[in-house]
């Protein structure tokens, strides 16, 4: 498990550095947005050959975090968070439906009711920050591997797409401050960019998708 492995690694530096261990949990609100295309793979050369289509959400969600911060100044710090939950990507779930007019030459025309949505899920970042002194104000950058789930429901004659692993970066800034004798309270805007879903459905169709979030976080921590 390489979250377990990499907190084991923090606990093990920490007895031969200065510095301080610190556990939390955060609030989070966050906006997803997402926008895609659709090709069908038969060169039919009708309008619904390309679809679009767009997609998003606001939620709100809890996560817990786990950070080193090194040195008498604790100015450089690496953390690892993970969020227990995972948030759908639409705020309900797409659908569309086809009608084979019969004017078509290609006999594979889809006919009937799709629907679909996708979530995001096993999201662990690992992150570094960077500041902090005298102005409470620091720069984050993480980097986290997240689980992409579709969820989709098909009439008969439609493929389905993959679940997918993505690469996501993120970039926030921040203020942090202590209160009474180990405590810690962060207050952070972040955003974050996926890279994007591209899979080819079980009846050749492929589908490209940019994904990207952006929110605010509250933490409250102990470091020891």
């Amino acid at each position: 498990n390489i979250l377990l492995s990499a907190l084991l690694s923090i606990f093990l530096f920490t007895s031969a550095q200065a510095g301080s261990f610190g556990l939390g949990v955060s609030g989070n609100i966050a906006s997803v947005s997402a926008e895609g295309t659709e090709s069908e793979a038969s060169s039919s050369g009708t309008e619904n050959s390309v679809m679009n289509a767009t997609a998003g959400n606001s939620f709100a969600f809890g996560s817990v975090y786990a950070e080193y911060a090194f040195g008498d100044g604790e100015n450089f710090v690496f953390g690892i968070e993970h969020v227990p939950f995972s948030g759908d990507i639409n705020s309900k779930t797409l659908s569309r439906t086809d009608t084979d007019t019969g004017d078509s030459s290609d006999s594979e025309a889809d006919t009937g009711t799709v629907k679909a949505n996708a979530a995001i899920d096993n999201h662990t970042t690992y992150y570094v920050e960077v500041g902090q002194g005298s102005t409470g104000l620091y720069g984050k950058v993480g980097f986290a591997q997240v689980d992409i789930d579709v969820t989709q429901t098909n009439a008969s004659g439609y493929g389905t797409y993959p679940d997918k692993t993505l690469d996501a970066w993120t970039y926030a800034l921040g203020y942090k401050s202590g209160f009474g004798e180990k405590g810690v309270v962060k207050i952070e805007g972040f955003m974050t960019d996926y890279d994007s879903y591209s899979a080819t459905s079980t009846t050749s169709n492929t589908l490209k998708a940019n994904l990207d979030v952006v929110g605010a976080k509250l933490s409250l921590g102990v470091k020891f």
